[in-house]
């Protein structure tokens, strides 16, 4: 099933299937930091996390205009916002855990294939000194 992800691509995200968590910081009032994290194959040279920053928008409060009061709250960016949704949709598939399972029934195979190849050396070894 493939998923619509406009403003992941938006973003510069080419690889949405490969997404397995994603966090969101607010690290000032007018700032939000967005974090991807990746299940990248191994030996892929793209980076295993990515940050994206997003502007917050400065709306005035409602009622502010009768007090005299310059009072502005800030929203979220219409991008982050839908990319968030996005992030969920995609996530509550299960494709990430589909995926971690794969990968790690790969890890094994490839431990199982080192572990067999060391043990038929180390059977040698012992056949040669007798």
């Amino acid at each position: 099933m493939s998923v619509e992800t406009p403003n992941l691509s938006e973003m510069g995200i080419r690889n949405p299937s490969q997404i397995v968590h994603y966090s969101l910081v607010r690290i000032a009032d007018d700032m939000d930091v967005l974090k991807i994290n990746y299940g990248r194959p191994r030996g892929s040279f793209l980076p295993k996390r990515r940050s994206y920053e997003f502007k917050r928008m400065g709306k005035p409060m409602p009622g502010a205009e009768a007090t005299n009061a310059n009072s502005v709250r800030m929203e979220i960016s219409p991008l982050l916002s839908g990319a968030i949704a996005e992030l969920d949709h995609l996530l509550a598939d299960g494709k990430a855990i589909v995926a971690t399972k794969q990968e790690l029934q790969d890890e094994i195979a490839v431990i199982s294939k080192e572990l067999n190849a060391r043990l038929a050396h180390l059977s040698e070894a012992i056949d040669a000194l007798e």
